[in-house]
């Protein structure tokens, strides 16, 4: 189950990677934030 849900956050973070590099010429974007489960709890990670 934990490698599921490692499986889960990883993925979220690749996705996310890919589209912050697709906004990379834009100053004006928020930071966008993602739970991200690390270690046995929940962590939340803005770019």
């Amino acid at each position: 189950m934990k490698k599921a849900i490692f499986a889960v956050a990883a993925a979220l973070v690749t996705m996310s990677a890919f589209s912050s590099a697709a906004y990379a010429d834009d100053h004006d974007h928020h930071p966008v934030c993602h739970r991200v489960h690390v270690h046995g709890h929940w962590e939340r990670h803005c770019h």
